[in-house]
């Protein structure tokens, strides 16, 4: 696929790839409020213009984030990588495993509770979704579910569960995805990795499920 696509395209891809990156890197030393765009602009060696032409806002770059998780999360559900609770898990582990993921999460909570409106959505060029599903054609076409959706198509896959629990337990588990960084960010009595307050979150919330079965 790679020798059907131009070269633009593989710049542009490139260029946003090393946005996202710097953004990345500057989060190991500063909060994502304390990062601007000109410095961005000067480890990539780019005009604040080109930024432009990418992304509306430094905020544009964590949507991008997201949206690229959320499509590695989907073409695992596409290729029936993982199922029902142990999808969840997965879920969870690779947030949690994101380097610096705990500033990266706040980052986004602090960005979603300031929208005042739903940001417009960025879609991946087939480019995009080709490199990011690892050289593979098979995931270019396939939808990109929202985190809440993803957890909802792994409840589907838990037998005995309602449609009304399945909505309920996916709000559930989106409060657990930006709640636990949050708690662990101001809960220095007791400090807790990410990872293990998400599996202690779940194991309490899989234990009511299989009470309810």
């Amino acid at each position: 696929m790679e020798n059907n696509l131009s070269l633009r395209e593989r710049k542009k891809y490139q260029t946003m790839l090393s946005i996202l990156d710097e953004f990345l890197v500057s989060l190991e030393s500063k909060y994502f409020d304390e990062i601007h765009i000109e410095e961005i602009c000067d480890r990539v060696r780019i005009s604040k213009v080109t930024f432009f032409r990418y992304f509306s806002s430094k905020e544009e770059v964590l949507d991008y984030f997201v949206l690229r998780w959320c499509y590695q999360r989907s073409v695992e559900i596409d290729r029936g990588t993982f199922s029902g609770t142990e999808g969840i898990r997965h879920m969870f582990k690779t947030a949690a495993e994101i380097p610096h993921a705990k500033k990266i999460l706040l980052s986004i909570i602090q960005y979603y509770s300031k929208l005042k409106a739903e940001p417009v959505k960025k879609e991946l060029s087939e480019y995009e979704r080709y490199i990011i599903s690892q050289n593979s054609s098979e995931g270019i076409h396939i939808d990109v579910f929202p985190l809440q959706s993803l957890f909802h198509i792994y409840l589907s896959q838990i037998e005995g569960i309602s449609e009304s629990q399945k909505v309920l337990y996916s709000r559930q588990l989106l409060s657990l995805f930006y709640g636990i960084p949050f708690q662990v960010h101001i809960d220095v009595s007791e400090p807790q990795t990410i990872l293990s307050a998400y599996m202690d979150s779940l194991d309490l919330l899989f234990g009511r499920l299989i009470i309810m079965e």
